[in-house]
């Protein structure tokens, strides 16, 4: 976890202080005679001058290196410990302590405390204000901050890589969107403006031999068109529920009322509390299949009656779709897997229940109509 700049540069003034009272009473105490201790002393002066400098400028440097000088630092100090400074020793040994809990490891936040403990026992005889009862509880609560370091620190990784899962499952639901509206289009409005550009270039060439003719041929192509505005308002209705969050029970209804109005079939459904509960995800993706399923059947089946029933059942929400029109090309009963490998059966419906790591069976009699049956795990 990186520290904040303010909590650094904090810990960078305590040391340039801590640096200049050591130099202060050791030069005090020698008189400005230089030994190798007062050269120590400043040399760590202008170290911590130079970090605090580092650290104005946010460059940044090895924790590590800087706890290592620290150490060394204090062991000098403590070992030679300049007259009426026992205060300074006291929280040299408190910010060393700190350094380590606050930028470091519980490891070598351990390693400190034991060197600051051995090191206190070693000069207990010679400290001019015992630190013992000082540094067991502040080593214990350094060691403690490490540990809750390292705690937020997994929490954030953890986070980090979730954000980076989500991220990349909303990239893929939107590809996956993308890919069904794309191929919804494909199927139901370009096939259309296909159809009716090729009806108006036929229209074209009767205009010259048979008006009559060519009058009926617009007739036609004005109902193909008031179907497509149905096909695309119903497609926009179904975009807009989507965006408005509407509950599954609100969907369902109003799925089942624009069926029965843009395509005068009976409809009968049977869902009760079916759809209650269920994810957004799974809600979304569930609808869209109902959606397709019942827009296939109006479409395609030449149907009079269409059912849809839906309950949950052990662990799982079963679905399923029954018409009594024509059926598809192929007769027989299918499975998901049976479906992908012969590439037969809707392939929004198929992608759907893949997503949702569901089961599918199809069941088609030509002439006598059609049976679909989704199970989607909960």
């Amino acid at each position: 976890m990186v520290l904040r700049y303010e909590w650094r540069a904090g810990l960078a003034v305590v040391r340039l202080v801590l640096a200049g009272a050591v130099l202060f009473f050791e030069v005090y105490r020698l008189g400005f005679s230089l030994t190798f201790v007062g050269a120590a002393f400043i040399l760590y002066f202008l170290y911590a001058g130079f970090v605090f400098w580092w650290e104005r400028k946010d460059l940044g440097a090895s924790d590590l290196l800087r706890l290592l000088i620290d150490v060394v630092a204090l062991l000098v100090c403590a070992l030679n410990p300049p007259d009426r400074m026992g205060w300074v020793v006291s929280f040299f040994y408190v910010f060393v302590l700190a350094s380590a809990g606050l930028l470091h490891q519980v490891r070598e936040t351990c390693l400190v405390v034991a060197v600051m403990l051995l090191l206190a026992a070693a000069t207990y005889q010679d400290q001019p204000v015992p630190i013992g009862p000082l540094l067991a509880p502040t080593g214990a609560l350094a060691i403690v901050l490490a540990m809750h370091r390292r705690m937020v620190e997994k929490r954030m990784q953890n986070a980090l890589e979730q954000s980076v899962y989500y991220r990349a499952e909303a990239e893929n639901a939107r590809e996956l969107e993308r890919q069904r509206i794309a191929a919804d289009f494909h199927d139901g409005p370009l096939q259309s403006f296909i159809s009716f550009q090729m009806r108006l270039e036929v229209i074209k060439k009767l205009l010259t031999r048979d008006q009559e003719a060519a009058v009926g041929d617009i007739v036609q192509l004005q109902e193909i068109c008031r179907k497509q505005i149905a096909d695309m308002r119903a497609f926009v209705r179904s975009m807009r529920m989507s965006a408005d969050g509407a509950t599954p029970a609100t969907s369902i209804r109003q799925i089942a009322e624009d069926f029965q109005k843009t395509s005068g079939l009976s409809l009968s459904y049977n869902v009760g509390d079916a759809f209650s509960g269920l994810e957004p995800e799974v809600s979304h993706e569930v609808m869209q299949i109902v959606r397709e399923a019942l827009h296939n059947a109006q479409k395609h089946s030449k149907a009079s009656q269409v059912t849809l029933s839906a309950e949950k059942m052990e662990g799982a929400l079963q679905i399923v779709i029954e018409d009594n029109g024509a059926g598809f090309p192929f007769g027989g009963t299918y499975s998901l897997e049976e479906l992908e490998l012969m590439r037969m059966g809707p392939e929004s419906i198929k992608r759907r229940v893949r997503s949702l790591s569901g089961e599918l069976t199809l069941q088609s009699t030509p002439g006598r109509g059609s049976k679909i049956q989704v199970r989607v795990p909960l």
